[in-house]
């Protein structure tokens, strides 16, 4: 259970139920999101909701405007991930090959050669790695292995990477990842089909023959024992100490993580609810978000984490992300986006969105003031700016 200590040395898919404890595949393709325009019913939270955009209030600006450089993304597409390494160089992915980068100025649709939805972004300093499946993995950019299959129209190539023996492909479905800048490996939060079969934190890098190639982060006996087999986040501050979430409360503790021998310690996040989002603002501090409005906040204890209360929604939380301990950013169902300003979290307004309340799957801040949040149709920024 989550709550004892132990160490040791996306393709059409169904929409998910809202405050499950163990969550459903993720509504991430095209088809799945539906625009939600037509609603009639009468309005219970327009204030949350304006119809015009100002300064203090998120904003659409993305890659669904039909005028974008390469066209605009189908309303009905999901964003899955949005990452970048600076406010002039952001990325995100989603479904069905949704692909876009963001160059300080506007938007551009990218062609990663292949209609397959997209979960993970790394971002390398010359090159750029994305995958939903771990059988396919698209890159381009300088030190990148030899390809079997490529180039597309936009440079990108596809790869097989190496797996261990035990790995199965049926088993596993890639929902988050996550690698701290120099770091050799990248971090993988997995979905398992059949929890308790295998582990749910994989690592991948570029091995020493130039191949893409997975590991176990965790083994599959730990995650017998420790409840790592159904992981939904991963973030660190750094590139050896991690904080990885799951179905149930699950929450880890990872050092080493960029070494030989990575140590898991399970936390005790005082919830069996899903926790489905994470982000460490330093190796001592760390946020997560989940179902039903779950917020949890470590603050340096040996085990546990606290519990947050007069949080301003009851809707799931799928993705947190700050620039400080004193700026905090979670986004979940309903079009919800909630901000921590180091003393008390606060619902933050949307525009321009009509009727529509779109589940929010993705945060990403760059600086104090900038911020990109990305889900069913939409990519919103403060002011509509960058």
């Amino acid at each position: 259970m989550a709550a004892c200590a132990t160490t040791a040395s996306e393709t059409r898919e169904e929409e998910p139920n809202t405050g499950r404890r163990v969550p459903s595949a993720p509504a991430d393709a095209a088809t799945d999101a539906a625009p939600g325009d037509a609603d009639a019913a009468p309005c219970a939270d327009c204030e949350y909701f304006p119809e015009a955009c100002s300064a203090e209030v998120l904003c659409p600006n993305g890659p669904f405007d039909p005028s974008a450089p390469g066209g605009g993304f189908d309303v009905r597409t999901q964003v899955n991930v949005i990452r970048g390494r600076s406010s002039s160089d952001v990325w995100a992915a989603g479904a069905l090959g949704a692909l876009a980068h963001y160059d300080g100025v506007s938007w551009s649709r990218l062609d990663p050669g292949n209609r397959e939805t997209l979960r993970t972004l790394w971002l390398p300093d010359s090159a750029e790695i994305s995958f939903g499946v771990f059988e396919r993995v698209y890159a381009r950019g300088a030190g990148m292995p030899t390809a079997d299959a490529g180039p597309s129209p936009d440079g990108w190539t596809v790869h097989s990477p190496v797996t261990p023996p035990t790995y199965r492909s049926y088993d596993l479905q890639p929902v988050s990842a996550w690698a701290a800048p120099g770091a050799e490996w990248l971090w993988c939060a997995t979905r398992a089909w059949r929890p308790g079969w295998t582990t749910g934190l994989w690592r991948m890098r570029v091995s020493p023959d130039s191949k893409f190639e997975f590991a176990h982060g965790a083994s599959p006996q730990l995650c017998a024992t420790l409840p790592c087999s159904h992981m939904t986040s991963v973030h660190g501050a750094s590139a050896d100490t991690l904080w990885a979430v799951g179905v149930e409360g699950a929450t880890m503790r990872i050092t080493n993580a960029d070494g030989e021998t990575p140590t898991i310690k399970a936390f005790n996040s005082q919830t069996f609810d899903a926790l489905l989002g994470v982000w460490a603002a330093s190796d001592s501090e760390a946020w997560a978000v989940g179902a039903k409005g779950t917020i949890r906040h470590y603050a340096g204890q040996a085990l546990l984490w606290d519990v947050v209360s007069d949080v301003p929604t009851i809707e799931d939380l799928n993705a947190i992300w700050g620039s400080s301990a004193a700026d905090v950013w979670a986004v979940g169902n309903a079009g919800v986006v909630l901000h921590y300003d180091g003393k008390v979290w606060s619902r933050v307004k949307v525009a321009g969105l009509g009727a529509r309340r779109p589940d929010l799957t993705t945060v990403w801040v760059s600086a104090d003031g900038h911020v990109w949040v990305g889900g069913q149709g939409v990519i919103l920024s403060l002011g509509g700016k960058p």
